[in-house]
């Protein structure tokens, strides 16, 4: 055999053995630079590992003899607290895996260097062994738990066939290779350097630091199909707005698809709410009632703030008008401004309980109209409410600009590739009833 046969020979096998079968067309276009940076992360995250190690073992004396029996011990009690602390993140999680996939895979390579940061440490404080081992311990465990709890959401998004099974193999293949070269790569560092935590915290800072980077470039090519409140608003930019008469349009053809806003994504950090800048309020989702008062910084104590609150609250609940087609979603208005960018307040979203995935979208679309109608408001705003009569207009206004676009919106919504059979606007244990809702706040 050629070497130029052999050579295809053994593409041909690493492709099968490391990619999905006939990849070009069952995986995105996206698929091989996720691959390829997940790649350069797990082998460097595997190379900061075996430094790390090295040096706990270094703080455990394993230089000057047998290891002792103690810091057997000590060792295995640190590895039970990791897990102990995996399964009590797990719990506070749970439907955020799904929801925020991207922005928990991100922090998880956090974690992970930053739990081999504190294991690199215990050189330097070798009486704090079990005390830093257990926490470094916690922090990995998490991290694997957040790692492999994103994968499936994350592998999904990369199929255009039936092929997870196939892609979430191959990607199991792809880590484990990159360990096998990580871990050589740690070993060859370690031999080639003097035995000192300073040497190997020299060799380990460049490692952590690229194995991050890595990671981040992996999501920048993640494309997460579900909606929450940062990726409907990304989706709805641009696509309401005013026309040249000052009248509100809602423009099918400007919603995004989620390609493009996975670009404009902003993973690394956690957004749960719509900051009000300007004339634009905010939009918070399933406020608790009992905190409202939390959020007006100004008048937090003062009897006009909480007339204000029972004000807005009996306005967003009140019963649907006779022949008006009944919602499960509420809206509120907070005129007091709540930060320092804005010169409005904020309006509140609350779901009912009975509420489908239908009326939780609908629920944030009338949001964001009433947020486009308001930001070109300038009567709208102060702590009774400027105008309160113009309040009540932009309601009205918004309230049939929804129900005459809301078939269009969800139906363009569907043509654009976002998947509508789950929502993350709130936690289903965030829903409310209007029954504990009047109860709440009779009791403020």
């Amino acid at each position: 055999m050629t070497i130029s046969a052999y050579t295809r020979h053994l593409a041909v096998t690493g492709t099968r053995a490391f990619l999905p079968a006939d990849y070009k067309s069952t995986v995105t276009p996206e698929y091989l630079s996720y691959a390829k940076w997940q790649f350069v992360h797990n082998v460097l995250g595997s190379a900061s590992g075996v430094l790390a190690t090295q040096a706990m073992l270094y703080a455990m004396g394993l230089g000057s003899g047998a290891l002792p029996l103690s810091a057997a011990i000590n060792w295995v009690i640190k590895d039970g607290f990791g897990q102990l602390g995996g399964v009590v993140y797990a719990t506070m999680v749970g439907q955020k895996f799904d929801s925020d996939p991207k922005h928990l895979r991100f922090w998880s390579g956090v974690w992970l260097q930053t739990a081999t940061w504190l294991e690199m440490l215990t050189p330097l404080f070798p009486h704090m062994f079990l005390v830093i081992g257990s926490v470094a311990n916690i922090g990995k465990n998490i991290s694997w738990l957040a790692m492999s709890a994103t994968k499936a959401s994350i592998n999904k998004t990369f199929c255009l066939k039936e092929n997870l099974g196939d892609l979430t193999a191959k990607h199991g293949s792809q880590s484990t290779a990159a360990g096998l070269i990580g871990t050589a790569f740690g070993v060859l560092i370690g031999a080639t350097m003097d035995i000192s935590v300073y040497t190997l915290i020299l060799g380990f800072v460049p490692i952590s630091i690229a194995s991050l980077w890595g990671n981040y470039k992996s999501l920048l090519y993640a494309i997460t199909p579900t909606l929450n409140v940062e990726r409907a608003q990304l989706m709805l930019k641009d696509a309401i707005v005013h026309n040249a008469d000052g009248n509100l349009v809602f423009n099918a053809a400007l919603l995004k698809t989620p390609r493009q806003v996975s670009t404009m994504e902003r993973f690394m950090r956690k957004s749960s709410h719509v900051e009000p800048c300007g004339l634009r309020p905010g939009i918070v989702v399933s406020r608790q009632i009992d905190r409202l008062d939390r959020d007006l910084r100004w008048h937090r104590n003062s009897k006009d703030a909480q007339e204000c609150i029972s004000h807005m609250i009996s306005n967003a609940f009140k019963p649907t008008a006779s022949g008006v087609r009944e919602k499960y979603y509420y809206i509120g208005y907070l005129s007091q401004p709540t930060a320092n960018t804005a010169s409005s307040g904020n309006l509140y979203l609350w779901f009912d309980r009975r509420a489908g995935n239908m009326d939780t979208l609908l629920g944030f679309y009338h949001a964001i109209v009433l947020q486009e109608l308001f930001s070109t408001c300038t009567a709208c705003s102060g702590l009774q409410g400027a105008n309160p009569a113009a309040n009540s207009d932009l309601e009205s206004k918004a309230q049939q600009f929804v129900e005459c676009t809301a078939d269009v919106f969800y139906d363009s919504v569907v043509q654009q590739g976002w998947d509508v059979t789950t929502m993350h606007f709130s936690k289903r244990s965030q829903y409310v009833e209007v029954e504990t809702i009047y109860a709440t706040a009779a009791q403020q």
